[in-house]
């Protein structure tokens, strides 16, 4: 969000129950938030909307999260920025 300097720069996380077997995790930012072609590249290794980013962290986040039973998506706000969410599996409804 460096990039902001017209409004003030607003991170917001949250988390709640999703469907009767997941928790779901959103990360929302008031950044410049993505354009179409990079809602889905984010998640390509080596891809990267940053001039000193890697292009690897959201690409690990995703094999990590789909590795446990998950999904990792990102979506456009209303408004500014862009938002990032996640669903697990809760514990009891993914047995060891």
């Amino acid at each position: 969000m460096k990039e902001v300097t017209d409004r003030p720069r607003e991170l917001l996380i949250r988390s709640r129950p999703e469907a009767s077997s997941q928790v779901l995790v959103a990360v929302q930012d008031s950044g410049i938030g993505l354009d179409e072609q990079s809602l889905e590249r984010v998640f390509e290794a080596f891809y990267t909307t940053k001039p000193e980013g890697m292009g690897m962290g959201l690409s690990i986040s995703r094999s990590i999260i789909e590795a446990h039973g998950g999904r990792l998506w990102a979506a456009h706000n209303v408004g500014p920025g862009a938002t990032v969410q996640f669903t697990l599996p809760l514990p009891s409804a993914h047995p060891v």
